[in-house]
């Protein structure tokens, strides 16, 4: 079974601490160590294109100011589960403001590779992040856009949580999916689903409308941070 022990750390940023510069394995794929690369720590961030971070656009691959160009962003291995992966990988970099734009340049490098619901949304979420940071209206519209993209293009797709451990039979964490359609309605409509400034301002209701001209229905969950609230793509 996927384990995915290292995702909510992900969602909520709270990571380790990386020290640029220092030594590591090097990759397999192209020799390059990851964590001697130096990752930027700043929270600018030019747009390489205008849909960068977005479904099947590349140009993230030849943008210059992305470390990750030359790094592997191994998805997970069916045939070894204890192998090193995306989320060992997004661990290294440091938590909080100083590593937004590295995870924003992570997770778009892992979705130009291989386009997938969950390397959307957490590309929307890096993107997110950055607009918390500063305040950047154009990050703003494009955080807007990646999230838009989950809905569209990978309205599906899951990601797997790990909890309960009291409730296992042998003692080990209890892997549950969660639909992205129901995160990304729901970390654009309540205000403490990330911890981030939300991206429509104003009355929530805004949220719904929002989602009602992407061609999509939110139905918040029914208790305060529940995760039991339904998205549905409006039908004609």
């Amino acid at each position: 079974m996927r384990n995915y022990n290292r995702i909510t750390g992900a969602l909520i940023m709270t990571l380790a601490l990386l020290g640029a510069g220092c030594s590591g394995e090097p990759d397999d794929s192209d020799g390059t160590p990851f964590n001697a690369v130096i990752l930027p720590t700043d929270t600018l961030l030019n747009l390489a294109c205008a849909d960068v971070g977005i479904n099947l656009e590349t140009c993230v691959l030849e943008d210059p100011e992305n470390p990750f160009t030359t790094i592997s962003v191994p998805e997970f291995n069916e045939n070894d589960p204890q192998a090193p992966g995306k989320f060992d990988l997004i661990a290294t970099i440091p938590q909080g403001p100083t590593g937004a734009k590295a995870r924003f340049y992570f997770w778009a490098t892992a979705l130009a590779r291989r386009p997938s619901g969950e390397n959307q949304f957490f590309t929307a979420v890096a993107l997110h992040e950055l607009f918390d940071a500063n305040s950047d209206p154009l990050i703003q519209e494009q955080a807007l856009k990646a999230y838009r993209s989950v809905l569209d293009n990978f309205f599906g797709s899951v990601v797997f949580f790990t909890c309960c451990t009291s409730v296992s039979p042998t003692n080990d964490p209890v892997p549950f999916p969660v639909t992205l359609n129901e995160l990304t309605a729901d970390y654009l409509f309540r205000t403490g689903a990330t911890g981030f400034t939300r991206l429509v301002p104003g009355d929530p209701i805004l949220v719904l409308s929002l989602l009602g001209d992407w061609g999509f229905t939110y139905v918040p969950p029914s208790t305060p941070g529940g995760l039991d609230g339904f998205v549905f793509a409006n039908g004609g």
